[in-house]
């Protein structure tokens, strides 16, 4: 990447703003460790090796002594919205452990507020010690059928989006939308495709000749292999694979296989977080986590920060700015006293120390936030008899599809009978059989839909969060109405959050006022009230160790099998409406 500054310290004309000595590089590179001192002008790094000739009476000299030298980690597909907290407190939890770069959609918020959501995010990212770049999502509403969003963003709002220099291709292309021929979606690619920008795709169980119209249709990566043969197809053909590891998707250990026991190379396998909750970022890390998990599952420490940083940079085509230690990058890098034993010292992004010992060196606060990003949620108080499932059938049993989750991101058919009186077909919590209900939150238009889940193990009680890809609206589950509504309607008084209820009784809650969706609460401060949450759910008979992270993704209508939307219950074979009730038992 050109740079004056850094081309004038190369060549001898000015002396370096600041020198990193001796240190240990990891040079992504060649796979090497090396004795070598770095010199960075401005932001970028202008020279590795001898330093010596560039060194002036105020150059800041950094002792890198007994550590290793390892480029800024990188997420190469995360939801920052996911994590519930806003741009701000998410680079309080996640720079400290080195991560540098996240390449995030902002699509929750676009669903919100459109591609002004993300710009806005956008804005408040540039403020802070972390590089952010963005895909633009390559719809909204992303649901098939779509649900009842609070804006839109198709190609008009991509071309602005292009004009933007954080922004890198579109994110998220579900294949889904290629078999269907989606024609804003092919307009999207083919823009792409004219504007030389890459196209992130989203595969979950597209192999086969399905993987080949993955690919002829121009994906560059996918972060949904769930696998050690998935992993391997897509490797061998030439797909760059973000290995995810989650709360709801435990994919790296299965997934990294392809390269521990097939001997694959990893050149083309990077590692990313997709949605990762607060009390996982500070109980385990973030990037530095997975390294950690790469290594304790057989990969070369080298490797391993090879596929947190270089991988992921040329998977995203951003390896000319970043990914590694080299002249004319940016100079983002950590010091790490035991790559074996992956844990940033001191962080620094463009030359410049903002984090250490675990902790920002750095102030930083949430910006002014204006009444359009705090008042988005626009819901009138509900009924228990309006999240009830009502049939026109007499009194007696009848037979039901229930969702059944076994970890959060697939939701399998369960045949049950459940008991009908007076018109409403009542759940079943002594059998695992729960109310879920979606409800439109934006405009209070009263769409809403309620059907069965299982997985959840809920005996009592309810619990409700309006952080739900891909609609952010309400998703509700309940052992019974009247919690649900008490749950429903404290998420209203609260602007936003996720609650768990049991009768009239609100048990614990998390506001979540920034676009509903987010809170500018400290980390630690909505770990303690995710952990209540998590806690009281469990009290309640919940047995996911994440409760909210497996009930968040409800609405996906992309992953298998099936979805709940505002509009109604949604089979993804068909990616059409059906109802859940069979009939009479």
């Amino acid at each position: 990447m050109f740079d004056r500054t850094a081309l004038d310290v190369a060549l001898g004309r000015k002396p370096a703003d600041a020198v990193v000595r001796g240190g240990r590089i990891v040079n992504v590179y060649t796979g090497e460790i090396l004795d070598a001192d770095v010199a960075i002008a401005g932001d970028k790094f202008a020279v590795v090796g001898d330093v010596d000739e560039v060194l002036g009476d105020g150059t800041q000299v950094i002792d890198a002594s007994g550590m290793h030298v390892v480029p800024g980690l990188i997420d190469p597909h995360v939801h920052v919205e996911a994590s519930k907290m806003s741009m701000t407190s998410y680079a309080k939890a996640v720079v400290p452990h080195g991560t540098t770069m996240v390449f995030t959609a902002f699509d929750h918020i676009a669903s919100v507020l459109g591609i002004g959501g993300v710009r806005y995010m956008l804005d408040e990212a540039a403020g802070l010690p972390i590089r952010v770049f963005n895909p633009p999502p390559c719809k909204v509403p992303h649901t098939i059928p779509p649900s009842t969003l609070g804006a839109s963003v198709g190609l008009e709002e991509q071309l602005v989006a292009f004009e933007w220099p954080e922004t890198s291709g579109i994110a998220e292309v579900a294949f889904d939308y290629i078999l269907r021929d989606d024609p804003g979606i092919l307009a999207a690619i083919e823009e792409c495709e004219r504007r030389r920008l890459p196209v992130h795709g989203d595969g979950p169980l597209v192999t086969g000749r399905n993987l080949a119209a993955f690919m002829c249709s121009g994906f560059r990566d996918d972060h949904e292999s769930a696998s050690k043969e998935e992993t391997v197809e897509k490797l061998r053909n030439g797909l760059y694979v973000l290995i995810r590891e989650s709360p709801a998707a435990r994919n790296l250990e299965d997934c990294i296989r392809a390269i521990t026991e097939e001997g694959l190379s990893p050149r083309r396998a990077s590692l990313c977080t997709d949605d990762v909750d607060p009390t996982t970022l500070l109980e385990l890390g973030h990037m530095d986590h997975l390294v950690r998990l790469a290594i304790s599952h057989g990969i070369d420490p080298v490797v391993a920060v090879q596929m947190a940083t270089l991988n992921a940079a040329e998977a995203l085509r951003l390896d000319d700015r970043l990914g590694g230690i080299a002249p004319g990058l940016y100079a983002d890098f950590v010091l790490v006293p035991d790559l074996r034993d992956f844990r940033a010292e001191r962080v620094f992004v463009g030359g410049r120390l903002v984090a250490e010992g675990g902790a920002l060196a750095i102030d930083v606060s949430a910006p002014a936030r204006t009444d359009e990003v705090m008042s988005t949620f626009r819901l009138s108080p509900l009924d228990p008899d309006q999240l009830a499932f009502h049939a026109d059938l007499p009194d007696g049993r009848v037979r039901v599809i229930s969702m059944s989750t076994p970890d959060g991101l697939r939701r399998i058919r369960r045949d049950v009978e459940l008991e009908i009186r007076g018109g409403t077909v009542l759940p079943d919590p002594a059998n695992d059989v729960s109310y879920v209900s979606v409800i439109e939150r934006f405009n209070d238009t009263g769409s809403r839909s309620t059907a069965f889940m299982s997985g959840f193990g809920l005996r009592e009680g309810a619990l409700a969060t309006s952080n739900t890809p891909d609609d952010e609206n309400v998703v509700c589950l309940g052992a019974d109405p009247v919690s649900m509504a008490t749950a429903v309607n404290r998420l209203i008084e609260l602007g936003g959050g996720q609650v768990v209820a049991r009768g009239h009784e609100v048990l614990a809650e998390l506001a979540l006022p920034v676009a509903g969706i987010m809170s500018d609460l400290d980390p630690p401060e909505v770990v303690v009230a995710e952990r209540r949450l998590t806690e009281a759910a469990h009290e309640l008979g919940a047995t996911p160790e994440r409760p909210f992270t497996w009930l968040m993704f409800t609405t996906i209508t992309t992953l298998p099998y099936y979805a709940l939307t505002d509009r109604g219950f949604v089979e993804h074979s068909t990616l059409s409406f059906m109802s859940p009730l069979l009939g009479p038992a």
